[in-house]
């Protein structure tokens, strides 16, 4: 198996030559990159992945924190998934279940460098000091943090939550509900949307106005099953994430409801089952936020915050 210094002598180039080819350098010219990468090719040498990472100080892993495997993340994680290849890096999926012990340890790992940087996608509402994470290394948040020193490439949440309450209610829509993961106490989606709905329908009440711990189509099937069999069937439903919305479409059509006569959904993500069953829905833009947060996190800048508008999809 031929090493390094048989390219570099094949190659008649020296060995910190073969190096910045390798790692794709930019100070060799093409001329000469084109030489040293035919040799490299012919050879099929594969080059030590763990020599490198000592070399550069680079683990050439980025580390993206979810909460737990949920469809509503998949458009992101695709794109931060395709962008890290291109830019020649692997991503490593890093599930907190909202445990702010599990994060800490996440956290530990950007500062032990065993990841070079550091996607935060939905945290807890916990006291972690931002500020001092920021010490540790490379990190951006795809969420709006009230932290501004916090790099953050995001959809603007408030702004879709107040374009859908806006249009119900110059619709003179009547009977309106939402539905969240999380308390208001756990999060501040749940809080914005709360505040976003009581500035057009007044006071939001939980399990009339709102109901929580509802996630993923299971979820939203056995939810709607419970409305049917209590004879509570909400005219207009915001869902947090289509699928979940496709659940409670679902069940109940299987009861004999009918949407957009009975009742009307409105989802989140703009995924395909929004599309299959023809229910308005809110795109938050991720593929570009995937994208363009993989690209901060390897670039020189030292910081960014960007707010992406949300498209509300209205189909009838």
């Amino acid at each position: 198996m031929v090493n390094i210094r048989d390219i570099a002598q094949m190659a008649d180039v020296s060995l910190s030559t073969v190096s910045r080819v390798i790692n794709k350098n930019k100070y060799v010219s093409e001329k000469t990159r084109n030489h040293v990468q035919s040799i490299i090719d012919e050879t099929g040498y594969i080059k030590n992945g763990v020599a490198v990472k000592l070399s550069t100080g680079k683990s050439g892993v980025i580390g993206v924190q979810i909460p737990y495997n949920n469809t509503c993340y998949d458009q992101l994680i695709d794109s931060i998934l395709l962008t890290a290849k291109e830019k020649c890096y692997q991503v490593q999926l890093l599930p907190t279940y909202y445990e702010q012990e599990t994060e800490n340890y996440y956290y530990a790992m950007l500062e032990q460098k065993v990841i070079d940087g550091l996607i935060l996608t939905s945290r807890s509402d916990c006291t972690t000091d931002l500020d001092q994470m920021l010490l540790r290394g490379r990190v951006i948040s795809t969420e709006k943090l009230e932290n501004v020193g916090v790099p953050m490439i995001y959809a603007d949440r408030e702004q879709a939550y107040e374009k859908v309450f806006a249009h119900l209610f110059e619709q003179k829509a009547q009977d309106v509900v939402f539905i969240a993961k999380r308390s208001s106490e756990q999060s501040i989606t749940t809080r914005n949307k709360i505040k976003a709905y009581e500035k057009y329908f007044g006071k939001a009440k939980e399990n009339k106005n709102f109901f929580i711990g509802i996630d993923q189509y299971e979820s939203g099937y056995s939810w709607a099953l419970n409305q049917v069999k209590e004879q509570r069937i909400p005219a207009y439903i915001y869902v947090n994430g289509d699928n979940t919305a496709a659940g409670i479409l679902q069940a109940f059509q299987e009861n004999g409801w009918e949407h957009n006569k009975d009742f009307t959904l409105i989802g989140e993500g703009n995924l395909s089952y929004s599309r299959i069953f023809n229910f308005s829905t809110i795109d938050f833009a991720s593929e570009e936020i995937g994208k363009e947060c993989v690209e901060f996190l390897l670039s020189d800048k030292k910081t960014i915050k960007c707010g992406k508008e949300p498209t509300f999809i209205l189909r009838k």
